[in-house]
């Protein structure tokens, strides 16, 4: 059973309340195939599976749906929500975000015709604080130097435009559970192994599955990290992951290295908390971005942003945005900038 790089868990026509039988097979086969393939051999082992995946996909749907609703992100939304004035340095700023991120371009080249009226998406930012001495009022005092906080949200990224909310909140779940199943695999690829050439082979395979995955942003890399700079080939890579899996399941493997597999991949899922969960942070900035105390007299915003936080250290400001499709600016056109280029130089 081939791995499908796009092929979802959630592929209901709603997002799952307590989970059917369907659904429950759906993300077990998705684990296995994600992982191990091998882990068929083990006896029982859907039942094995079936807690900690229900465990798994129970808490990204409550993970998904603790994001608050999809806010207007056009011009008048703007100026109305004080986390777009700080993720954002104007309306225009935003407009470009929106109009040229590898996600809205990915979507246009697949999209209907005409667009959708409005356009669902999630909005994903970096949020850098820096300590910079600038100038404050202390009563009618101007004091120089002082200490400040600035924050910044930088790497801004728009992801998973859909034509509704719900679809993009089913797809933000397929990318954490993705994620998830990738992190199982990791803890496979670093498991320590004795060092037999069976079993080097076995890992250098993990390793390789894990770098495609990431390669074809199946989890949050397209919303937390820089997108590649060449485009994906979805079904090459769907090929290399094939071949990757007869590799595997062509190496010989007793039932005990199968049923510790099993129990590694097992407990990842148990504890979905470790590796993925939201905190809210909550700020009060004034027109610079510069933090300022809440009871400040000072002309202020306070605001609070819900973060995706990925293991340790990975974080990345969360919104779900809507805005009409004709804000769009026109895409550029490459090939004509390129020809256009080559004249001037002549």
């Amino acid at each position: 059973m081939p791995f499908r790089l796009l092929q979802s868990i959630f592929s209901g026509p709603s997002p799952p309340g307590k989970f059917d039988k369907e659904l429950m097979l759906r993300g077990i086969e998705r684990v296995v195939d994600g992982t191990d393939p091998r882990l068929r051999a083990v006896s029982h082992y859907r039942r094995k599976l079936w807690e900690p995946v229900e465990r798994a996909i129970d808490y990204v749907v409550n993970f998904v749906n603790a994001l608050p609703p999809a806010i207007a992100a056009d011009r008048q939304g703007y100026l109305a929500d004080p986390r777009l004035r700080a993720l954002f340095a104007s309306p225009e700023s935003l407009r470009e975000v929106l109009s040229f991120s590898d996600g809205t371009r990915n979507y246009l080249k697949q999209a209907p015709t005409p667009l959708p009226a409005e356009l669902y998406a999630g909005l994903g930012a970096a949020r850098v604080e820096k300590t910079v001495l600038g100038i404050d009022l202390d009563g009618d005092i101007l004091r120089r130097d002082v200490p400040q906080t600035v924050v910044n949200f930088c790497d801004h990224r728009l992801v998973f435009l859909t034509a509704n909310e719900q679809d993009t909140r089913r797809e933000l779940m397929r990318r954490a559970a993705d994620y998830l199943i990738e992190t199982a695999l990791e803890h496979l690829t670093a498991s320590r192994v004795q060092k037999t050439q069976l079993e080097q082979q076995q890992r250098k395979l993990f390793q390789q599955k894990a770098s495609l995955l990431r390669e074809a942003q199946v989890g949050f890399e397209s919303l937390a990290e820089s997108a590649t700079a060449k485009p994906v080939d979805l079904p090459a890579l769907e090929q290399q992951l094939q071949d990757l899996e007869t590799e595997l399941n062509q190496l010989r493997a007793d039932s005990a290295t199968l049923d510790k597999h099993l129990a590694k991949v097992a407990a990842t899922l148990s504890e979905p908390e470790k590796y993925l969960r939201l905190e809210s942070i909550s700020l009060t900035l004034d027109h610079a971005n510069t933090k300022v105390p809440a009871d400040s007299p000072r002309v202020t915003n306070s605001m609070t942003f819900q973060e995706i936080v990925l293991g340790k250290d990975r974080r990345v400001a969360a919104l779900f945005v809507r805005f009409p499709s004709d804000q769009l600016l026109p895409q550029p056109d490459f090939f004509e900038e390129a020809n256009r280029l080559l004249q001037s130089v002549r």
